[in-house]
This record gives structure tokens, C-alpha cells and sequence, in this order.
């Protein structure tokens, strides 16, 4: 076989090229630290390096599940917690009221300060995380309740928002507005008037049929602007009566979100675990790795340096 100039350049060129190759592939290693760049650097542990980046994709997603779920239990508190004030303040007017010293006017005045409440309690009924209503349902981009005179309308729906935070397991977040069947929801209960809407209750009503703290605080106004005394002793029972199933809903809300944090500590320990077994996966040897780089630079200047001198022909090189 006939060694000639072309064969040997090619195979000059091929070898520098390789060199270059190999030293690029570890600069890409030395400068990511990671070994495996590409799924056919090391095959028998792919199918393994694929399954751990699928758990961490999943904890992250339930992560972010969590932490909304998280937003929405905190400002249901916070608002519950608000609410229950609301309501302990109006008891404390209708103690006051009740007592024989509160003369027509007295209670006419309080009469006024329970309707301001109520417009309070719409506000907080209105309450929103990330410009969602979290008593709307899933129908939660518009305020679900409003006030008509005498009236609150709900125009959310009764659909539990849920969120994924295990595999297969999801849990509710949100408290309801108001239910039309059972025990009532946070600000009561609702007639469905075939419209998309409910009729939470009628506070021009005396007394009114409704429940739920909207009607309880209606049907205490109603008693003092009516200086009925006995009626005044009644809604104190109904403000006790809410305040207690308040409670209730809050003590839901707490428990679930102590939930989510337990959850949350375990799917860090998880994502920690996971992290690490990538490492030793796919993590490099850096020391190796230098030794290996610095070696391949040497390869590459060495036959830099043959080629130049094996391809230092010239015309007399031919004629000897």
C-alpha cells in the first residue's frame, strides 16, 4: 500500500480533530461538572438518571401545588379571623343593647353599626389570593357576594377547589362560601334561583327563616331598629351559634394547613435525597476529569507538532 501526502494529512487532520473533540467534551464537563451531557454518554444508567429528573419534576409541581394551597388556607384564616371579631363585637353591642338602661335610640344607633358590619363581612367574603375569590368556588375570578339592599346574592358556585400534593391524592383548599344542603358553609346558606346565583338570605325578614352570619347579623339590626328586647336576647344566641361554627371551619383550616407543612418538610427530603442520587449519577470526577483534560491537551499539541514536521515538504524532498 502507497503512503501518500492526502493519506497522510487526512489522517493528520482526523486525529487533531479527535483530539479537539475529546478536549471540548471536557471542558463542556469541567465547566458544567456534570459527566452524563448527552442520553448515549453512559446508557446503563440512563434509564435510572431519567426516572430520578421525573420524580423531581413531580415534587416540584406538588411543591407549587402546596404552596398554593398554603395561600389560600392562610387568607381563609386571616379573613375567618376577622370575621370572628366582627361577630364577637356585634355581641358585645347586642349585650349592651339588651340591658334596660339602652333607651329606643341607644339601639337605633347600634342598629346602625350592625349594618356597617355587614358590609364588613361582604368585604371579607370577597376575599382574594392571587385575584381569585377563595369563597367563589371554582367560579372564582368575580366577587361572589354582593349586597341588594337588604339582600346578599351569591354568584360563585359550590365546587370544592382541590389541589394534587401526592401521587393520586388531592385535598381541598378552600372553605365553602355557603352550601345549600347540610350543615351551612362559612357565611351560610343558599337558595339556588335558577340563575346562576343563590339567595343567601332576606334580611328585611323579621324574623327571617335564614342562617348564617349574614342573617344573624340582619336579624339583630332588625330587633333594634324594632327596640324588641326578647329578639335582641335571641340574635345573642344565633351570634354564639356562628361564632362557634366559625370556629370550626378555622380549626379545618388549620389542621390542613399543618398538613401541608408536614408534607412539604417530607417532599424536601425527598427532593434532597433525589438530588443527591443525580449527583453520584451523573456528577463528575473533577480531579479525574483535570488529569484527563490536561492529558488530551497534551495529545493535541503532539500531533500538532508531527504534522508540522511530517508535512514540511517541499519540492527538493521529492527529487532526492
Amino acid at each position: 500500500m502507497r503512503i501518500t501526502n492526502r493519506y497522510m494529512t487526512n489522517t493528520l487532520i482526523n486525529s487533531i480533530q479527535k483530539n479537539m473533540g475529546a478536549i471540548a467534551r471536557s471542558q463542556e464537563q469541567l465547566g458544567s461538572g456534570r459527566r452524563l451531557l448527552r442520553p448515549s454518554d453512559d446508557s446503563n444508567v440512563m434509564g435510572q438518571f431519567l426516572a430520578i429528573k421525573s420524580g423531581l419534576s413531580y415534587i416540584e409541581q406538588y411543591n407549587r401545588n402546596i404552596d398554593d394551597g398554603l395561600s389560600y388556607l392562610d387568607m381563609s384564616d386571616v379573613s375567618m379571623g376577622t370575621l370572628g371579631d366582627i361577630l364577637s363585637r356585634a355581641a358585645e353591642y347586642a349585650n349592651q343593647a339588651a340591658n334596660d338602661t339602652c333607651n329606643p335610640n341607644d339601639r337605633t344607633a347600634i342598629a346602625e353599626q350592625i349594618d356597617k358590619m355587614i358590609d364588613q363581612v361582604v368585604d371579607l367574603a370577597n376575599s382574594t389570593v392571587g385575584g381569585k375569590y377563595i369563597y367563589a368556588g371554582t367560579k372564582n375570578s368575580n366577587p361572589p357576594f354582593q349586597r341588594d339592599g337588604d339582600k346578599i346574592i351569591y354568584s360563585g358556585d359550590t365546587n370544592e377547589i382541590r389541589r394534587e400534593v401526592l401521587a393520586g391524592t388531592a385535598y381541598r383548599i378552600d372553605s365553602p362560601g355557603i352550601t345549600v344542603a347540610g350543615a351551612p358553609g362559612v357565611f351560610g346558606s343558599g337558595d339556588d334561583n335558577g340563575d346562576g346565583t343563590y339567595n343567601v338570605c332576606d334580611g328585611a325578614a323579621v324574623p327571617a327563616a335564614g342562617t348564617g352570619v349574614f342573617q344573624a347579623l340582619f336579624d339583630l339590626r332588625n330587633t333594634l331598629y324594632n327596640n324588641n328586647t326578647a329578639g335582641i336576647q335571641n340574635s345573642m344566641g344565633k351570634l354564639q351559634q356562628e361564632m362557634d361554627a366559625l370556629l370550626g371551619y378555622r380549626v379545618q383550616v388549620g389542621a390542613r394547613a399543618n398538613h401541608f407543612e408536614t408534607l412539604q418538610g417530607m417532599l424536601l427530603d425527598q427532593e434532597l435525597k433525589l438530588t443527591e442520587n443525580l449527583k453520584n449519577i451523573e456528577g463528575a470526577n473533577m480531579a479525574r476529569l483535570s488529569i484527563e483534560y490536561g492529558q488530551q491537551l497534551l495529545s493535541y499539541e503532539a500531533a500538532l507538532a508531527a504534522g508540522a514536521k511530517i508535512l514540511q515538504t517541499s519540492l527538493l524532498d521529492f527529487l532526492r
